[in-house]
């Protein structure tokens, strides 16, 4: 062989080589980019939770509110439909029929009183009972407690 066929041959398996480590080195980094794009993606920081948290309660409230609305609605025309069907039924015969006596005004205004709580604890005569301030404390049991002296 000659010497410059044998720098040929050298020559292109060093550029053969060169390409093979290259692409080898390529795929190694790429492969550790997207573990570490990864890694900082799967981070979840308490600001991102509370805007999710906060965006899917706004989806919420405004779902109860616009079920709210539509069931005010459909109610409204409920009371219209009976009223209708009282008024035709008297016309259609001599029965009488008595309006829906519901009203926007009553349906949204809503009745909210309270009572104390009841006691319905057993109890004898004149004795307190659950709800009073000196329920369970008794005289005698000021002796079952220990004198304590130092």
């Amino acid at each position: 062989m000659n010497l410059e066929e044998f720098n040929i041959i050298i020559f292109i398996t060093g550029i053969i080589i060169g390409c093979v480590a290259t692409l080898a080195l390529k795929s190694y980094s790429a492969k550790n980019n997207s573990k570490k794009a990864d890694s900082s993606s799967n981070i979840i920081t308490m600001k991102s939770l509370q805007q999710e948290l906060d965006s899917k309660q706004v989806i919420i409230d405004n779902f109860f509110t616009d079920s709210n609305e539509q069931l005010m609605s459909v109610e409204k025309r409920l009371a219209d439909l009976r009223n209708s069907l009282a008024d035709n039924a008297s016309q259609l015969s001599n029965i009488k029929v008595e309006k829906s006596t519901t009203n926007n005004a009553d349906t949204t205004e809503e009745h909210t009183f309270t009572e104390p709580p009841r006691d319905y604890a057993l109890k004898k005569d004149k004795e307190p009972g659950m709800l009073s301030e000196t329920f369970g404390f008794d005289e005698r049991n000021v002796d079952i407690e220990p004198k304590r002296t130092i």
